[in-house]
Formats: C-alpha cells, sequence, structure tokens
C-alpha cells in the first residue's frame, strides 16, 4: 500500500475511468458517484500535495 497521496491519485484515475464507462452505458446515477468519488479523491490529493509543500518550505526555512 502506498502513501495516502497516491492511494488518492489511483482512487481519482480509477474513480474517473468507471465514470466514463458507467455514462458511455447510460448507468447515469452510477457515473454520477463516480464523478463525486474523483473529485474527493482529487482534493484529499491536493490538500496532501499542498501541506507536503509547506511541511519542505518550513524545514528549509533558516532560523529566525
Amino acid at each position: 500500500m502506498g502513501s495516502r497521496t497516491q492511494v488518492a491519485q489511483y482512487a481519482a484515475t480509477m474513480a474517473k475511468e468507471l465514470r466514463k464507462m458507467c455514462h458511455e452505458v447510460e448507468l447515469n446515477d452510477l457515473a454520477y458517484l463516480f464523478e463525486v468519488a474523483a473529485t474527493e479523491a482529487t482534493q484529499v490529493r491536493a490538500t496532501n500535495s499542498s501541506t507536503l509543500e509547506h511541511e519542505c518550505a518550513s524545514l528549509s526555512a533558516p532560523p529566525a
């Protein structure tokens, strides 16, 4: 199992693919649920990335 960010990225990718497949065969309610899942996973990934950038910046900052 990977890090939280890696899992979120994988989940977003899979949810987008499943949404597309469901939409093509008119499983619109299911497609919508996969869209919500993809959006949530993308937000988690973005939140983790910005937190990591903030942590790295604070580690590299010289002491005041």
